[in-house]
């Protein structure tokens, strides 16, 4: 993680499809593989192989580095998954802004846009990303569906059906 005046930053997970996100996939790759984290010079003759550029490379495992040991930390297990974070004492000055610590914004899976829902409830401050709650309603619906039936089926079959189809 990048260090200024005391704060910590943390670089964002690349976008998906592009040549710095490809590094990180490879390096999650080599550490499902191995079972322990991925090492530079692994990651590095893997991108190099695909016709990858080996400085974009070592920076992007660098990053890619910082963001899987602040998951292990956080006791985060996989990348796209929230985690959880013990109880830290934040400074709010008077203007009302305070740093969330990269710990909380990786359990959090903020994305690099940082855009959080936020609501106070009995007093207590409540954020959640984007992507947790996405997570969360797929959850939560999925205990409605039987797992025998296709719903993307049904109702295909319910046009067809009312488009004179079959």
């Amino acid at each position: 993680m990048r260090r200024s005046k005391g704060r910590d930053f943390a670089h964002p997970i690349p976008r998906p499809g592009t040549r710095t996100r490809r590094v990180w996939e490879i390096a999650d790759a080599v550490t499902e593989e191995t079972g322990r984290r991925a090492k530079r010079g692994e990651v590095v003759e893997r991108v190099v192989a695909e016709n990858g550029n080996p400085n974009t490379a070592n920076t992007q495992y660098q990053y890619w580095k910082m963001a899987y040991d602040a998951r292990q930390r956080s006791g985060t297990s996989a990348p796209g998954e929230p985690g959880s974070v013990g109880a830290q004492v934040l400074n709010v000055p008077p203007d009302g802004r305070f740093v969330i610590p990269l710990e909380m914004r990786t359990a959090m899976l903020l994305g690099e846009d940082g855009r959080v829902t936020a609501r106070v409830e009995d007093g207590e401050l409540r954020l959640i990303s984007r992507s947790v709650a996405i997570k969360r309603m797929q959850r939560e619906a999925q205990a409605y569906k039987n797992s025998n039936e296709s719903v993307v089926d049904e109702f295909l079959a319910q046009r067809r059906a009312m488009w004179g189809e079959d």
